[in-house]
């Protein structure tokens, strides 16, 4: 499997180009992040035999399509793109790109949730967690400061991550997306990330981007397959992750710092994107580390 995984990255160095940095992530199940800046109007994946995953984290809109196939899924950047073993792709991306290409090596076998996933196209989805993770070990490939065990813990919380992704159901519309909505979404999910800790409204984002609330609505929902509100619930929810995991804060003030009304309103929140209570969740990670 990791020779297979060595020749998938080579293919795609080979139509994509060389990547600007590169490395090994160590670990129960090692990681290689490619990452790339590129200029092209489009390229055409062959079948690959192992999964991989692109954290698309500047440049252009990218659209993604399956060869043959009439569904397409659009990706900005912070999202995050899984695409499936064996399934021939089409990646249009106008004006420069970047990205980080995710390759998953194992010795013998990669577990069954990442292989026998039921995609038949490449999957875009939402998930500030990953996307901040990849950064965060992008922005150490070249840093002799960070050891293997942190790097480690990283590309675990990474993994976990994307399976309660690619296990949970999806009901994404086929709904064509314009530029222009790529463009609105893009600067509203930017203003959001930024902004977690304090009041938004519908009506807030729309100003910002400027533009009508109905139509920065219906531009937002077309280009993610959410609602405004429910992209926000879930980046501050998954903010609120990173928060419980890393720092000593009480619950209500994890609640205040990502934007929430109060403690009982964060937990309903919790509770509804992650199936456990902020409370919970924390204990399964101490049990995690302590493990």
């Amino acid at each position: 499997m990791k020779t297979t995984a060595s020749r998938a990255r080579r293919t795609i160095r080979r139509i994509v180009g060389s990547p600007v940095s590169s490395r090994r992530i160590p670990g129960q199940l090692p990681l290689v992040l490619d990452r790339h800046q590129a200029l092209f109007e489009s390229i055409t994946l062959p079948p690959l035999p192992v999964p991989m995953l692109l954290v698309h984290t500047g440049g252009k809109p990218m659209a993604y399509r399956s060869s043959g196939g009439q569904r397409r899924r659009q990706s900005i950047p912070g999202l995050v793109t899984f695409l499936p073993p064996n399934i021939p792709s089409e990646v249009t991306l106008r004006g420069v790109g970047e990205g980080t290409v995710v390759y998953f090596e194992a010795e013998k076998a990669l577990p069954s949730w990442l292989v026998r996933s039921t995609a038949t196209e490449p999957v875009t989805f939402i998930n500030d967690v990953i996307a901040a993770i990849t950064r965060r070990l992008v922005g150490d490939l070249d840093s002799v400061a960070r050891t293997d065990r942190y790097l480690g813990t990283l590309a675990s919380a990474l993994l976990t991550e994307l399976r309660h992704e690619l296990e949970r159901p999806r009901h994404n519309a086929d709904v064509p997306v314009s530029r222009g909505g790529l463009r609105i979404a893009h600067a509203a999910i930017g203003h959001m990330l930024a902004h977690l800790d304090e009041p938004l409204s519908v009506n807030d984002l729309a100003r910002v981007c400027g533009v009508g609330v109905t139509s920065f609505s219906s531009s937002f929902r077309r280009a993610t397959g959410v609602t405004p509100h429910r992209y926000l619930r879930k980046a501050r929810v998954e903010r609120s992750c990173e928060l419980l995991r890393t720092t000593a804060l009480y619950i209500g003030e994890v609640a205040e710092a990502v934007g929430f009304r109060g403690q009982s309103h964060f937990c309903t929140a919790f509770v509804a994107e992650r199936g456990l209570t902020p409370s919970a969740y924390r204990r399964a990670c101490r049990e995690g580390k302590s493990t």
